[in-house]
């Protein structure tokens, strides 16, 4: 299973990079449904959770700024919007996964 939650990471950063030059139908949708299936690997990981929430917020608030760079920065901000895409979607799983956690070592106290 880890190599599917891993080809679903690698397969949403290489849609997040076309789908800044090519127009995707529900690219979006695609890119939060592949982020949260590679974040169900990171279950037990804490740590790992909330690098992915901080790197989620960074992009989601710096990747206009790219714009400002001459020449690539439109496609920059674009690619780096869409791995934001994938980074919420990630976190919302991950949100998820905790909240699951809590709950059940609540309740089997």
């Amino acid at each position: 299973m880890t190599k599917v939650y891993t080809i679903s990471t690698l397969v949403a950063v290489i849609l997040a990079i076309v789908s800044a030059f090519i127009s995707i139908p529900n690219s979006a949708a695609i890119l939060l449904v592949l982020g949260g299936i590679g974040a169900i690997e990171n279950a037990n990981a804490p740590e790992l959770r909330l690098r992915i929430y901080a790197a989620t917020i960074v992009l989601i608030l710096g990747a206009k700024t790219l714009t400002a760079i001459p020449v690539a920065g439109d496609s920059l901000a674009a690619i780096f919007a869409g791995v934001a895409i994938v980074l919420t979607g990630a976190s919302i799983v991950g949100v998820t996964l905790a909240i699951y956690q809590l709950i059940r070592t609540k309740l089997l106290k």
